[in-house]
């Protein structure tokens, strides 16, 4: 081999070894951009999830009374009705020539309890003739006794044609309330939420869900709730006037903001689950898409008592190592910011919530801890150099388009 090719297989083995090397070092000099945060004193605020369904405070199912046919629907859904409004007509002939019927047999009995009455009083005052005469012995006892006889009957056939006129009057009573449930009137203001029935279909009242069975529903638009199931294993964590946020499923991106009105004490107990509690919800917002029956989430702060003891931050700031043995306490440690480098940093932990979580030890106020991003924080080493950003300027960088200086 000649001396040049010697040389050339030096330089190429030199190569091999000493670019990886020298990669290596350039890529540890490398400065990362990170988020920070200074670390300050926070009381976590633990939440309870639940799920439920959207409802108006009152809400009104209309059903009817009698068996008709509907002769006129007068409100349709969305329509603001006031208390006692008329909203529907059923068809009223039969009830109404039964009304007409009773009170021409009212008018009947009463006269005949007139004719008696005066049939009564006319045997009276000959009663008192007879008697008269029979006190002088100018009329026979046994005519006496007849005509006695016969008042006591008269007074009799009165009593009875007035217990006619009472029955008369109470069957007139009944007709009139048929008559009377043939027009629908509004019980309560509110909003027309459905109309479950159209002219020319028959209203029948049954105890089950059937064909013509249910009107109309009104609704009472001016308070909303949540009602809202809470499992046992948290139920003793929740008082009223608790915070509560309510996500509907319809929409993602928006809440109701509101307030436990009312925890119910006894529990529900739903097939092949376990025990939970039904919540009522007061909700506070106004001008929110809503539709009654609709699903929701909820989430319900936990208030913690007494002021914050101990540091806090952002959730995304902890790490946590797998640990060796199944009965070992999981590891958690933190990226603290020191001279320029991110220095990892064991702690303990405490009580935490959606975007916090308490540090019981391992962290003082006034550190700054690095939080993001996340792709960064998943490949950073103990001794790396970093460049911080504080988090909420590197938010508003990224909304923006822009990249960490």
């Amino acid at each position: 081999m000649s001396k040049s090719k010697k040389w050339a297989a030096a330089a190429a083995i030199a190569l091999v070894l000493v670019v990886p090397v020298g990669v290596k070092l350039a890529r540890g000099k490398q400065v990362k951009d990170v988020e920070t945060e200074k670390v300050v004193l926070r009381a976590p605020s633990p939440s309870i999830l639940a799920s439920g369904t959207l409802v108006y405070e009152s809400q009104v199912t209309l059903v009817p009374e009698i068996i008709a046919r509907v002769n006129e629907v007068l409100v349709k859904e969305g329509d603001a009705v006031r208390k006692g409004q008329l909203l529907i007509r059923l068809e009223d002939e039969s009830p109404r020539a039964e009304t007409l019927q009773l009170q021409a047999s009212l008018r009947q009995s009463e006269l005949q309890v007139e004719r008696q009455r005066v049939n009564l009083e006319a045997l009276t005052v000959r009663a008192k003739r007879y008697a008269e005469l029979r006190r002088h012995d100018l009329v026979e006892p046994t005519k006496y006794d007849e005509m006695q006889a016969q008042v006591d009957l008269a007074a009799v056939e009165l009593r009875t044609g007035r217990e006619t006129v009472k029955q008369a009057q109470a069957q007139l009573r009944q007709a009139q309330d048929r008559l009377a449930k043939t027009e629908i009137h509004a019980p309560i203001d509110g909003k027309v939420t459905l109309v479950s029935i159209k002219p020319g279909e028959t209203a029948v009242p049954a105890a089950v869900s059937i064909a013509g069975s249910t009107l109309m529903t009104i609704a009472d638009t001016r308070s909303t709730f949540a009602e809202i199931n809470v499992d046992e294993t948290d139920v003793a964590r929740l008082s009223k006037g608790q915070g509560v946020r309510i996500v509907p499923a319809a929409f993602p991106d928006r809440a109701f903001r509101g307030r436990v009105e009312q925890v119910a004490m006894a529990p529900k107990q739903n097939p092949g689950q376990s025990r939970s509690y039904p919540v009522r919800v007061k909700l506070e917002n106004e001008g929110l898409p809503f539709h009654p029956g609709m699903s929701c989430r909820a989430e319900i702060a936990v208030s913690q008592s007494g002021e914050a003891k101990n540091p806090g931050v952002p959730v995304q700031a902890v790490h946590y190592e797998s640990s060796e043995g199944r009965d070992d306490k999981t590891r958690a440690f933190v990226f603290v910011m020191d001279n320029r480098r991110a220095v990892r940093r064991p702690v303990e932990i405490g009580l935490a919530d959606d975007t916090f979580i308490e540090v019981t030890r391992g962290l003082k106020t006034g550190e700054t801890v690095i939080t993001g991003p996340a792709k960064t924080l998943r490949f950073l080493s103990d001794g790396e150099a970093v460049r911080s950003q504080d988090r909420a300027e590197a938010r508003d960088s990224h909304q923006k388009g822009g990249k960490p200086s």
